[in-house]
């Protein structure tokens, strides 16, 4: 039993190599590493300064990415009928596990009680809650390489970037 389960899950993770690692991942690593410089060393130590370095490393790695589409003849695909729950899934994951995160760093762990009935004003208040926990310097990279995943998926799911190589020359008008 378990023989066949090792089997089919090496069978779909076979193209997980790094060869076929797309352009679009590795910008997102070339991101993710400036994030971690930044928790680690803290080379910056004002917050909104961090942001501003997050925005326009972002911009920069959307730029680039653009270029090699533009210079590979990328033609976008299209998004499909499931990107739109892939995406609203993902930006609701997203916020719910920042605020999860961030009432855990302000408030030593005590969680709301959440219920339908208080889900929008839970909603709201979190807001607040994850603006003051990423404003402490020590913890702002670590929320902004979280929003560079959910920016990541978000484009993965409306197809504009791809996280597999193959998957990229397929949608290249030159392959």
């Amino acid at each position: 039993m378990f023989e066949s389960i090792k089997r089919k899950l090496d069978e779909q993770n076979k193209d997980n190599d790094q060869e076929n690692m797309s352009f679009d991942s590795k910008l997102m690593f070339v991101y993710h590493i400036v994030m971690m410089i930044l928790f680690g060393l803290r080379p910056i130590a004002n917050p909104i300064h961090q942001v501003y370095l997050a925005i326009v490393l972002l911009v920069a790695l959307v730029l680039i990415s653009f270029i090699h589409k533009l210079k590979s003849k990328w033609s976008w695909p299209g998004i499909s009928f499931s990107s739109i729950p892939s995406i609203t899934f993902n930006l609701i994951f997203t916020y719910a596990f920042l605020a999860f995160v961030s009432y855990t760093m302000t408030s030593g762990g005590d969680l709301p009680a959440v219920s339908l009935a208080n889900i929008e004003a839970l909603a709201i208040e979190s807001w607040g809650v994850i603006l003051q926990a990423a404003s402490v310097p020590v913890f702002t990279p670590w929320f902004l390489a979280g929003i560079g995943i959910a920016i990541m998926n978000s484009l993965v799911s409306l197809k504009l970037a791809t996280l597999k190589k193959s998957e990229f020359e397929a949608q290249c008008s030159n392959s």
